[in-house]
C-alpha cells in the first residue's frame, strides 16, 4: 500500500502542526507492505489532518478548488478532531455525529490530547471507595439544554455532585486536582455531550477506572472496548430517569470501573493510541470501494442528504440564524 502524508507545502487544507501526522506516519510505516511514497499520483491513498475550525456548507468549494482534494477526493483520509465535524472526508473522527456517520468512510478514535495531566498522573492508582452515585464537573455553555438540565435534575438529589465552571481549556492547577478529585468520588461518571456528542470525559473516566455514564444521542463508541459492560447510556431524552438508572446498576460500579480502565489501557492509553489510529485508518483504506471517484465524492458532498444532516439547507441556515439572535436577545 503506497501512502503520501500532505503537509502545507501540498494543500493549505493541512494542519501546520506535524506532530499528530508524525506520530500517525511512524506508525503506519512500521506494518508490512506499507511504504511512503512522494508523488501524489503514486499514492493509494493521501493522508491528511485537518486543523481544528468549525466548517459549514463553504468548506466544500474549498475542498473541490484544492490542487490535491480537488483532483483526488476519493483517495483523501482525513484526521479531524473538529467538534461540528461535517464527514465530507473520509477518515478518522473524534467528534462525527452519529446521524453523518457511515462505517464504510469513516472510523471513530478516541482524543489524542489530555489537558489535565493529573488524569495521566493518577491512572492506574487505587481508587478511593465512592461516596456518591455520580458526578460531573464542566462548562454548560457548550450544550445549553442538556448540560444545565443536568445541573438542575442532579441539583435535586444527594446522590449527585454537579459544579459549574466558567473555564475552558484554561483550567489552573487546583480545578485540575478538583477535577479528578470530583470524578472520583463517584461510582459513575457523567459525561454529557457538549460542542460535540464525544467528550474527552469519556475517556479520562476510563483512565481512572471510572464507569462513564454517557448521555450523548449522538456518540459513535470507537470500536475495541465492550461498552455495555463498562459505561451505562442514557438517553437524552430520558434525563429525569438519570438515578434510577444508575442505582439499577450501582452494585457492579467496581467491576464496571475495572472494565473501563482495562479497555483504556489495552485501546487508547498513550502507548496505544496510535496504533489504534493506524488500525481504523488502515481497514479503511483496504475496504473502500475500488471503482471510487472523484464525481462520486463531489455528489455525496453536494447531496440533498449531506446538507440536511449538517444543517446545510437554506431553511436550516435561516433557522439557526434566528435562534442565534434569540439567545443574544435573552441574555
Amino acid at each position: 500500500m503506497k501512502l503520501c502524508f500532505l503537509t502545507p507545502a501540498d494543500t493549505p487544507l493541512a494542519s501546520a502542526d506535524p506532530q499528530r501526522l508524525d506520530a500517525l506516519r511512524a506508525e503506519l510505516l512500521t506494518r508490512p507492505g506499507v511504504v511512503e511514497v512522494g508523488e501524489i499520483e503514486e499514492a493509494d491513498a493521501l493522508i491528511l489532518h485537518e486543523p481544528w475550525a468549525f466548517r459549514e456548507w463553504r468548506y466544500i468549494d474549498m475542498l473541490a478548488a484544492d490542487p490535491v482534494v480537488g483532483r483526488f477526493p476519493h483517495k483523501v483520509y482525513t484526521l479531524n478532531e473538529d467538534d461540528a465535524a461535517a464527514g465530507l472526508l473520509r477518515g478518522l473522527y473524534t467528534c462525527l455525529q452519529r446521524s453523518r456517520f457511515d462505517p464504510t468512510l469513516h472510523a471513530a478514535i478516541p482524543f489524542v490530547a489530555q489537558p489535565n495531566e493529573e488524569v495521566a498522573a493518577q491512572a492506574g492508582t487505587p481508587r478511593p471507595p465512592a461516596t456518591l452515585l455520580a458526578t460531573w464537573r464542566g462548562n454548560p455553555k457548550s450544550n445549553r439544554k442538556l448540560r444545565q438540565g443536568l445541573l438542575e435534575v442532579c441539583g435535586r438529589s444527594p446522590a449527585f455532585k454537579v459544579e459549574s465552571t466558567e473555564s475552558w481549556l484554561n483550567h489552573g492547577p487546583d480545578e485540575k486536582r478538583r477535577y479528578v478529585e470530583l470524578l472520583r468520588s463517584g461510582k459513575f461518571s457523567l459525561c454529557p455531550g457538549g460542542w460535540a456528542p464525544a467528550s474527552m470525559r469519556v475517556f479520562e473516566s476510563m483512565a481512572l477506572g471510572v464507569a462513564p455514564a454517557i448521555l450523548a444521542d449522538g456518540f459513535v463508541e470507537p470500536p475495541g472496548p465492550d461498552w455495555r459492560s463498562l459505561s451505562v447510556q442514557v438517553p437524552e431524552a430520558e434525563l429525569p430517569s438519570l438515578q434510577q438508572r444508575l442505582e439499577a446498576r450501582a452494585a457492579d460500579y467496581l467491576a464496571m470501573g475495572e472494565a473501563a480502565h482495562r479497555a483504556w489501557q489495552t485501546h487508547f492509553s498513550p502507548e496505544r493510541i496510535f496504533p489504534y489510529y493506524a488500525d481504523a485508518l488502515l481497514a479503511l483504506i483496504r475496504n473502500a470501494d475500488p471503482g471510487g471517484s472523484a464525481e462520486a465524492e463531489f455528489a455525496r458532498w453536494r447531496s440533498p442528504r449531506m446538507a440536511r444532516l449538517n444543517g446545510w439547507t437554506l431553511p436550516q441556515r435561516i433557522a439557526n440564524k434566528l435562534t442565534r439572535v434569540l439567545e443574544k436577545v435573552r441574555r
